[in-house]
């Protein structure tokens, strides 16, 4: 049987500690957009769409991988399904030429699909990867040109590690093989997502704790396509020296973000939204969910944010909110919010869906003329 982890355990303590009951009419989007409950997921981290078009949930908590057909398309759940049971902490999900894959906290598993079933079989563990070991828990999986690239964060608030998968995004066969540290100094990638118009890589990472309020920026990083050092431990932001690591570090070598976040708002999930349901200016935007503080004096984050592209799949502006309401207007005090977003998908139809694992729901966000 399973065994909750430490870290896990202690993400489930953070993200349900002191949150206010569920009210959605606070929550707040632009004019047009309309967001409801699509259906009851306690712990729901991350998202994917099966071949089919069905909803798939990771819920790290209960080591399972749950499932929410609509086959009605009327926006909500019909029922809940659960695809897999007794992980260890799974968080990643992909589908990838018809097979689900899942990161558990210390394994990449792959299965055969069963769409009339829902129901994942002949599950294979295809390679291992750093277990908790304390620090960060999550595992996050992406393919691209033909390639898996897995995500760990780093042990530890700010060190050297000593297993270099942590702390990186590792490339691999699409079968496990062939291993290698893709990109580097991302002290916790939890998002991971391709570009379509860059083509590359694109990562979410947490900036360390304890410089203060403001310090370091959260990140949106490109990875490239050769990825390389983003800096963690010895550089934040800008290419910035962290004096607590080191004197003399070269933060030129690194790689500076594309987008820079208020420090502590914890960015998770992204997705680059290029459906057609949203209006023009919502195209080709790239969506990041911010699971928000928990040690910042005047609490942050707590909503997800937009980042206009340009045809180049550059950020052309700063970001900006998409959806907030979780944190009340002017809250100061720690431990208040009503949810903390999490997990972010396009459906088949162009809607968004987005994991609330503090609610315990999915959302479903459109937009109607």
């Amino acid at each position: 049987m399973r065994s909750l982890t430490v870290a896990a355990a202690a993400l489930l303590m953070i993200s349900c500690t002191h949150a206010e009951k569920l009210d959605i009419s606070r929550l707040k989007v632009p004019p047009g957009f309309h967001i409801e409950v699509f259906a009851e997921a306690p712990h729901a981290r991350l998202l994917a769409f099966s071949p089919g078009g069905v909803l798939l949930v990771t819920d790290m908590s209960d080591g399972k991988i749950l499932a929410f057909p609509d086959s009605k398309h009327n926006g909500h759940a019909e029922r809940t399904a659960t695809v897999i049971q007794d992980l260890n902490a799974p968080h990643g999900i992909a589908f990838h030429d018809g097979k689900l894959y899942v990161t558990e906290i210390n394994a990449i598993d792959r299965y055969d699909w069963d769409e009339s079933q829902l129901k994942a079989t002949n599950g294979r563990k295809l390679a291992d990867i750093p277990g908790s070991g304390g620090g960060h828990s999550t595992r996050t999986i992406a393919f691209w040109n033909n390639k898996m690239y897995v995500a760990a964060g780093s042990s530890c608030n700010v060190c050297k590690e000593e297993d270099q998968r942590r702390a990186a995004v590792s490339e691999y066969n699409e079968d496990g093989s062939g291993q290698r540290i893709f990109a580097s100094g991302l002290r916790n990638a939890v998002g991971l997502a391709v570009n379509p118009k860059t083509d590359t890589l694109w990562a979410t990472d947490n900036g360390r704790d304890w410089l203060g309020d403001n310090l370091p920026p959260e990140e949106l990083n490109d990875l490239g396509k050769n990825g390389g050092n983003f800096g963690w431990p010895y550089c934040y932001g800008n290419k910035i020296l962290d004096k607590s690591q080191s004197k003399d570090y070269d933060c030129s070598k690194t790689i500076a973000p594309k987008v820079e976040m208020q420090a502590h708002s914890a960015p998770l999930n992204l997705i680059f939204y290029n459906s057609d349901m949203f209006p023009a200016e919502y195209r080709n935007n790239v969506y990041v969910a911010l699971h928000g503080s928990w040690n910042r004096s005047v609490p942050t984050g707590y909503k997800v944010i937009r980042v206009k592209l340009n045809d180049q799949g550059q950020p052309e502006a700063q970001p900006e909110n998409f959806i907030t309401g979780w944190l009340r207007e002017g809250e100061t005090r720690k431990g208040t919010w009503m949810g903390r977003p999490v997990g972010l998908a396009i459906g088949p139809d162009g809607a968004m869906y987005l994991a609330d694992d503090s609610a315990g729901v999915v959302y479903r966000i459109t937009y109607q003329k």
